[in-house]
């Protein structure tokens, strides 16, 4: 009986450990939500729920303003992946919250066509010497990629591929 007692703790601790490690995500996902920037994602949603893309997708694309590759590092806070060791982390986190391969292409198509990195368009203001020429650069790249992201996730869902 007391061999059987030694051999049970190695798995109650592993499950407790995975127990505190579920509990620790909520909270920081919880936290997330209800901080200041998830309270913009939230009212932003409708805004990019046409191209299949939720409220931590469209903070993920509000913060690539400043630079584009903060988008993934962005994803990777708010989905709550921590420092987990697997690279497959942030994938089976964003497939838990259902981005399917069609919602991410939708997501990829925006990050590439919509406006260049914050030091860009300074550097079209200052070039042009106009802030007429960068509010049109900024609201055209990012009309036109709203409206593709648009193309490809409903033409993807006519299609059946959602």
């Amino acid at each position: 009986m007391e061999s059987a007692g030694q051999s049970a703790k190695p798995q109650l601790a592993k499950e407790k450990k995975a127990a505190l490690l579920t509990v620790g995500k909520a909270r920081q996902a919880e936290h997330v939500e209800k901080s200041f920037i998830g309270r913009i994602g939230k009212i932003s949603a409708p805004l990019f729920e046409p191209l299949g893309i939720d409220w931590r997708g469209g903070v993920a694309l509000l913060t690539g303003f400043v630079a584009k590759e903060i988008v993934v590092s962005t994803l990777g806070v708010l989905h709550a992946v921590g420092d987990e060791d697997t690279s497959e982390a942030l994938a089976k986190a964003l497939g838990a919250a259902g981005m399917t391969p069609l919602s991410a292409l939708s997501m990829m198509v925006f990050v590439l066509l919509y406006l260049p990195c914050l030091a860009s368009i300074a550097a079209i203001r200052r070039e042009t010497g106009s802030y007429k020429w960068m509010s049109f650069s900024i609201a055209y790249s990012t009309t036109v990629a709203w409206i593709m992201a648009f193309i490809v996730y409903q033409g993807g869902k006519l299609l059946g591929f959602d």
